[in-house]
């Protein structure tokens, strides 16, 4: 996935709120493709409270499974991309909480969220070699007199990288 389509995916989960709609499907000024509603439908059948935006690359339905506010996000083929929820900073791999602390100690921890990546990782000169997890976790920091927030990338294993900044 190109990063630019990664950062569209995180600024939206990372600056959304939690709060859903009242179960209604709701859309910008684009319409939601139909092949993206019934994979959603066919990938998240007890999903509640669904909610559906559209921009220029996804179809992001926001909803609620098992008591978990959650957000997918669908290309314009219908095929989901990837999925986000927020999880706490205890969360993490051990060796990114002791990393983060250290070096981030000045900064707020604000919200946490992980990352599915539901396409092929694969590298395509060595297909059978994942050059990336399918899974990471996205962690939004600020300092008190700062605009903007710096997002670090953090890998199951617990490596921890500037990944953007955003306002």
């Amino acid at each position: 996935m190109k990063k630019t389509g990664l950062i569209t995916i995180l600024a939206v989960a990372l600056m959304s709120t939690t709060a859903f709609a009242d179960g209604t499907n709701k859309t910008g000024k684009q319409k939601i493709p139909y092949m993206a509603k019934q994979e959603f439908s066919s990938d998240f059948a007890n999903a509640k409270k669904v909610h559906w935006n559209r921009d220029q690359q996804y179809s992001e339905a926001s909803f609620v499974q098992n008591n978990k506010p959650m957000h997918a996000f669908y290309n314009w083929d219908g095929d989901l991309v990837g999925t986000t929820h927020t999880v706490s900073f205890s969360d993490l791999p051990a060796s990114a909480r002791k990393t983060i602390s250290k070096q981030f100690k000045n900064y707020t921890i604000g919200r946490v969220i992980k990352y599915h990546y539901m396409e092929s990782g694969l590298n395509d000169l060595y297909p059978l070699v994942p050059y990336e997890s399918s899974i990471n976790y996205f962690v939004a920091l600020k300092k008190d007199d700062q605009l903007n927030y710096s997002i670090l990338k953090v890998t199951p294993d617990g490596e921890v990288s500037f990944f953007e900044t955003m306002k």
